[in-house]
């Protein structure tokens, strides 16, 4: 059961639910015991692979022990996040669903276009409605991809906020 786990982990280009491995083993007499298996996993890993809960599923991922090794295969760095872009998405994550102008009134100036494009284009943020209010603001909130990029299991995982002076955050790991 273990190498049938570690196979569909590493087919599936998204996280796992129990529910979906449920809908995929259940009914096979040949997969009984797949639950007792992941769990196992989950405490344990597989050698490099570290099999984590994000998002409400379970992805298979590289041990971050191999970070470092790993970094030196990729050629080309991921571009980095401009610090704008980071205090709006931390802004979006904390205080969600925000709309535009509740995102500059934390950050304290305007927010660009470009940086609501660059984070909806990396699947971190989307449109869940908009507020009922004059103009009807559209309200932004993070999505399971935000959850899986930073392998974070819900939005409670996010470090704890503590406020520094009116209007400004402070995270603390």
């Amino acid at each position: 059961m273990r190498e049938a786990l570690l196979a569909l982990f590493l087919s599936s280009a998204e996280p796992l639910t129990r529910a979906r491995l449920a809908g995929i083993f259940d009914g096979d007499p040949d997969c009984v015991g797949w639950e007792a298996a992941l769990n196992t996993l989950l405490a344990t890993g597989e050698g490099p692979l570290q099999l984590v809960c994000v998002a409400d599923g379970y992805r298979l991922q590289i041990h971050p022990r191999h970070n470092a090794l790993v970094a030196r295969l990729h050629v080309e760095p991921p571009r980095p996040l401009s610090r704008a872009t980071l205090e709006t998405l931390a802004v979006i994550a904390y205080q969600q669903p925000v709309t535009r102008p509740e995102i500059e009134h934390w950050r304290g100036v305007a927010v660009s276009v470009q940086i609501l494009q660059q984070l909806q284009e990396r699947g971190w943020i989307t449109i869940s409605g908009h507020r009922d209010t004059p103009g009807r603001p559209a309200l932004w909130v993070t999505t399971p991809g935000f959850l899986e990029y930073f392998s974070l299991p819900s939005l409670a995982a996010l470090p704890e906020i503590v406020t520094v002076d009116e209007g400004q955050m402070d995270m603390q790991a």
